[in-house]
């Protein structure tokens, strides 16, 4: 059950705690820590320090480095948005080895969550569906970033709009603005007042700012 595959867990990041204590500099743990990813992805956990000392090992031998666990790294690390674990992942990645086509396209998507060019990060999800179908619950985590950022920058946002946004319709949608406690009023979604998002519209009113321009204001800032 849940219970034993949470044990399951925790020993297994336990062992990974004590292996990186004692020899984080070791090279042949390599392949430890890859079994580590594959099990991070199976088991739907995250572990961002275990995840940056592989690729440390990956930055100074690019030639053992694995694209297809660095991809799952990368995808792991963007479901932390807004936080920067897919920025801190990036650095220690080789330029040679961020020429890889699925390294790029991720790079890509990061670029417009970062961006909160939202729709576009959904259009170009679907040309990647081979690539991110391979993690649990990705889509799920992206769009709880969105809606936190939506939450920070709208009073009232258009149920259009957040369509396409969140990249959902229906009843899909209706559970997610249910979930959030947002109102349909006609066509309208009414978000609550909170710290952020009173400021912003004031913000977005007098000076014309869009939400393209605002919003990673936001994340940089607030979130």
């Amino acid at each position: 059950g849940a219970g034993d595959s949470c044990k399951m867990v925790d020993a297994l990041k336990a062992n990974i705690q004590e292996l990186l204590s004692e020899r984080r500099f070791d090279p042949t743990i390599a392949g430890d820590l890859e079994s580590y990813v594959e099990e991070q992805v199976k088991q739907d956990f995250y572990d961002l320090d275990a995840n940056l000392a592989l690729l440390r090992f990956y930055q100074y031998s690019p030639a053992t480095a694995k694209m297809p666990t660095i991809s799952k790294i990368l995808m792991k690390a963007l479901m932390e948005m807004p936080g920067t674990d897919f920025m801190l992942c990036m650095y220690l990645i080789p330029v040679t080895t961020q020429k890889d086509a699925s390294i790029e396209t991720l790079k890509t998507l990061a670029d417009k969550l970062e961006s909160c060019m939202f729709k576009q990060f959904w259009t170009e999800a679907a040309s990647a569906k081979a690539l991110i179908g391979t993690i649990p619950r990705f889509e799920e985590c992206i769009r709880k970033y969105i809606v936190t950022i939506v939450a920070a920058t709208y009073q009232v946002i258009s149920k259009e709009e957040l369509e396409g946004y969140l990249n959902q319709s229906g009843g899909e949608l209706d559970k997610t603005i249910a979930a959030k406690k947002w109102s349909l009023e006609g066509p309208d979604v009414k978000v609550p007042l909170n710290e952020y998002n009173g400021a912003s519209v004031k913000l977005k009113q007098q000076e014309g700012i869009s939400f393209e321009q605002l919003a990673p204001i936001i994340v940089g800032t607030a979130l």
